[in-house]
């Protein structure tokens, strides 16, 4: 008995021990899993940090345009025929009344010829039987019938002069050959576009503009408005406002602003070239405007744009809805949901969530 009962109590120890060892484990490997845990919740992203400005809108604003002429005609011939000159050369200026192109006149010249000798034998017989109705001698239907006829061929004889000057393209104005369309020795159909002509007399530049500052055109005379072009940012030309389009497009909903130089200067300019237009104003309409990076701009599950407010008092973050406007390269206009002053991260808002804890980066 006596030893069976220390079999017993051997047993019964080892048990003990072993169910200790088992729970000194699980105590280590669980006080290692809170560790893991708590080294988790203690990362903290640094993130970049900007600070919202209101900016008082058209301060100064930069926009694209493009160079246009006063107008641009497809010039043609209203009757057809042979093109037997078209010496003009593109690019160059021809004065206004000179000549651009002309058909071979041959057929309308003796067309001309032929209408003549009609109405100067229907002259002739409307003279004759003039003078024998005043004495009775015919019937006055024969009058009435030469005097038809003459009539007539005055018309036919106009037309016939008509048609003759019409093989022949003067410039309407000083005009600029922009491109030959046809070839010379060509048969050529009515007004069938034989050459491009531009009035450069006065060239224009249109501009795009949002519809928050198109109201502003009624002081169009106060703004200081500049024509830059690339390459020669040095290099300013003065511009002055035309008319503007009171109909916005349907997708930019932009409206079209017309401007013009006021002086060339020695900048060769044509139509067709970029220019950039920079719009200074002394004045400001009251309003302001927020802009944030584009990179900046998140998106919730539903798809909407938000952004990421920045606490510095407690260094956490959290999202706020906006609604944005046109963009830029760079930044993009907020149109609600944000106000000057406030902080906002500038990057990286998908890898956030709210009440998160941030560190603003300050610096490498």
């Amino acid at each position: 008995m006596g030893k069976a009962t220390t079999v017993l109590s051997y047993n019964r120890s080892l048990q003990i021990k072993r169910s200790i060892s088992a729970l000194a484990v699980t105590l280590l490997l669980t006080a290692c899993g809170n560790n893991n845990a708590e080294s988790e919740q203690e990362i903290i992203r640094t993130v970049r940090v900007e600070t919202i400005a209101a900016s008082k809108i058209l301060a100064q604003r930069r926009f694209v345009g493009r160079v246009e002429a006063l107008s641009t005609v497809d010039m043609s011939f209203q009757v057809g025929g042979r093109l037997k000159e078209l010496s003009v050369q593109q690019g160059v200026v021809v004065p206004k009344g000179g000549l651009i192109a002309a058909l071979d006149s041959a057929d309308f010249i003796l067309a001309e010829r032929e209408m003549q000798a009609h109405y100067q034998f229907a002259q002739l017989d409307v003279t004759r039987k003039r003078n024998l109705a005043a004495s009775n001698t015919i019937a006055k239907v024969m009058l009435d019938e030469a005097e038809t006829a003459y009539k007539l061929r005055r018309i036919a004889l106009d037309n016939a002069r008509r048609n003759l000057s019409y093989t022949r393209i003067t410039a309407p104005f000083d005009a600029l050959i922009t491109r030959r369309l046809t070839d010379n020795h060509t048969q050529v159909s009515p007004n069938q576009a034989v050459v491009r002509v531009q009035d450069v007399s006065t060239l224009k530049i249109s501009i795009n503009v949002p519809e928050s500052l198109i109201k502003l055109v009624k002081r169009a005379d106060q703004l200081a408005i500049e024509a830059i072009f690339p390459g020669k940012p040095e290099k300013r030309l003065s511009l002055h406002y035309v008319e503007h389009a009171t109909e916005a497009d349907a997708v930019a909903q932009t409206y079209e602003v017309v401007l013009a130089f006021n002086k060339l200067g020695d900048i060769t300019v044509l139509p067709g070239m970029t220019v950039n237009v920079e719009i200074a104003s002394p004045f400001s309409n009251g309003t302001s405007e927020i802009t944030m990076p584009i990179s900046g701009i998140d998106t919730d599950e539903q798809g909407n744009t938000r952004a990421w407010i920045f606490d510095p008092q407690s260094a956490t973050v959290s999202p706020r809805a906006i609604t944005v406007g046109p963009a830029t390269s760079e930044r993009v206009s907020v149109l609600s949901g944000l106000i000057g002053g406030e902080q906002i991260v500038s990057a990286g808002g998908h890898l956030l969530h709210d009440g998160m804890k941030v560190r603003r980066f300050t610096g490498f």
